[in-house]
């Protein structure tokens, strides 16, 4: 159980896929879940909701769910993480105004104690380029933006105490099966079925059949198994594209005072080696490291799965599989080896730890009715180069909450008589009429970033259009606001997934005429030249001409767009 638990969402998710049963499997097994002992739930007194998953999203969904005065009921299907001393890796994710909001809407203290106790604050990228130089990109326009590195693990525990104090009745290792039917004639009403007990002992598992007389919110990730069996029932389909690269995760040790180099370090504390994300772009394979709040570093390497010289296949756990994941690391990683702790240690962590996978999945129907509604990774798992995964399954939950209050509450609580099949169907199908077009979109700016940071970082256009980016949204901060600020920092004034990448088109447009004709980008100071040279009067025409008129045909308030 603790092996499961030190994997990421993704590299479970593939396992699952892995051990899926056969269609004939699945018709055997529904068999023997024809004569499980059954449980009802949801006919006791007050209004009930289900949830499928008590990962981070499924977890805040509880929590916003009993806030408004809901029983929850939790069935999730590992062991309960916080009985886990150890996972003995460090799984970092990234967390952003954008997901916060979700966190700051529950009230109270919740966000102080999740970014003061939890998160390390993280201002921008630090770009290590093969030369040896070294680039800082902010996220933000200027120091007051940021993003903030959390453990996955630690903020999933914290949610979990969380939903617990407010009296969310958890199921842990429940496994819900594929046969698990959503046919019932009501608009709510489901038969859920779990294998329940403990994954590595197989001989005490028994079958368990859940009558849900209540509304579902399936919040079980990449690999959901609330998704296949709705496909399997008819009521939805969906894609998994996955991509032909993977990536392990290498721990860097407590560095001390090693800055990795950065700009400034020791002087700007924001481009200081300890609040960014480093990057060490390489064409086909990228190298990234995220500070932990005890000083080391959760890195993660991307790579080709197969191929015969670079690629994970090439450095299996052999001889001369490690003899050439050295060669590697030190043609193309020399600066980080002393601060993974030696060549020895990053061969071995790169031959040996498991490789995760990188897909995306795009779900067609989210509802079926009042019955049940996919959320998070369940339908839109995107793949993590925007940093955008937990936020937008956070944002998910926001917008739920919102609708539910708009459909079933009054004043922010449950109104037992505006609890009807009709509603919670109404409310569903507007959850996924409002966030499927962005979930979408941030699904394809993912993959759209992780060209951007494996190519172009490293390029001396690029980065100088992105100083130009900065030089803009700073001097005109209420008409223009990068693509990446929007992403992460937007949520309010229609500033979406799907708004944010229509006007960064735009954006993209203006840039490009700005920045054609600049020479002498070779160095630092000369670019700081060129960029000083843009000629603002042009480029204020460029947006009022071209990015105003489409922010008000999207309805679109950038004041909103802020940290």
């Amino acid at each position: 159980m603790t092996e499961d638990l030190m994997h990421t969402p993704a590299e479970r998710a593939a396992a699952a896929v892995a051990a899926a049963p056969s269609p004939g499997e699945k018709e055997d097994e529904a068999a023997l879940f024809a004569a499980a002992e059954a449980l009802d739930v949801g006919l006791s007194e007050g209004q009930q909701m289900v949830v499928i998953g008590a990962g981070l999203v499924g977890s805040l969904c509880a929590v916003v769910l009993l806030r408004k005065g809901f029983k929850v009921h939790i069935f999730e299907r590992y062991a309960d993480i916080r009985s886990i001393p150890s996972v003995g890796r460090s799984i970092n994710l990234s967390v952003t105004s954008r997901g916060l909001r979700a966190i700051k809407a529950l009230g109270g203290n919740l966000y102080d104690q999740i970014v003061g106790e939890l998160a390390t604050r993280i201002s921008g990228r630090i770009i290590h380029m093969p030369d040896g130089k070294v680039v800082f990109q902010r996220y933000g326009k200027d120091d007051t933006e940021c993003n903030y590195s959390i453990s996955r693990i630690d903020l999933n525990k914290f949610l979990i105490d969380l939903a617990v104090k407010e009296g969310a009745e958890f199921h842990f290792e429940h496994q819900l099966s594929e046969t698990s039917a959503f046919n019932s004639d009501g608009l709510v009403g489901s038969e859920l079925h779990f294998v329940q007990g403990a994954r590595s002992q197989p001989d005490k598992h028994r079958r368990l059949r859940v009558r849900v007389h209540c509304p579902i919110v399936a919040c079980d990730g990449a690999g959901s198994r609330v998704r296949y069996a709705l496909k399997r029932a008819g009521h939805t389909s969906f894609t998994e594209d996955i991509l032909p690269r993977g990536y392990k995760e290498v721990l860097f040790p407590n560095p001390g005072e090693n800055d990795f180099g950065a700009p400034g370090g020791g002087g700007n504390e924001a481009c200081s080696g300890r609040y960014g994300l480093h990057i060490w772009p390489r064409g086909d394979h990228m190298l990234m490291a995220l500070a932990n709040r005890d000083g080391s570093f959760t890195g993660t390497i991307y790579m080709d799965n197969e191929g015969a010289e670079e690629s994970f296949e090439a450095f299996s756990d052999t001889p001369e599989g490690r003899e050439r994941c050295a060669a590697f690391c030190e043609k193309y990683y020399a600066e980080a080896i002393p601060l993974v702790g030696g060549i020895e240690s990053l061969v071995r962590q790169v031959t040996q730890n498991p490789r995760g996978t990188l897909g995306t999945v795009r779900t067609t129907k989210w509802a079926v009715q009042g019955k049940v509604v996919l959320i998070g990774d369940a339908c839109h798992a995107m793949v993590p180069f925007f940093g955008q995964g937990c936020n937008c399954g956070f944002e998910d939950t926001l917008w739920l909450s919102r609708l539910l209050d708009q459909h079933c509450c009054e004043g922010g609580q449950v109104a037992p008589e505006k609890c009807t099949g009709e509603t919670f169907a109404a409310c569903f199908a507007a959850l996924e009429e409002e966030r499927k077009p962005s979930a979408f979109a941030i699904c394809d700016m993912a993959l759209e970033n992780f060209v951007e940071m494996r190519d172009k970082t490293g390029d001396v256009r690029f980065q100088a259009m992105k100083k130009v980016e900065n030089r803009l949204e700073n001097v005109f901060p209420e008409k223009f606001r990068s693509r990446y600020a929007m992403v992460c920092y937007g949520g309010e004034g229609n500033v979406s997934y799907a708004n944010a990448k229509q006007l960064g088109l735009v954006q993209e447009g203006i840039l490009e005429r700005l920045c054609a004709g600049m020479t002498g980008l070779e160095n630092e100071e000369s670019m700081l030249n060129e960029v000083s040279k843009v000629d603002l009067q042009k480029a204020e025409e460029l947006i009022d001409q071209e990015l105003v008129p489409k922010q008000k045909a999207l309805g679109m308030d950038l004041s909103t767009v802020r940290h």
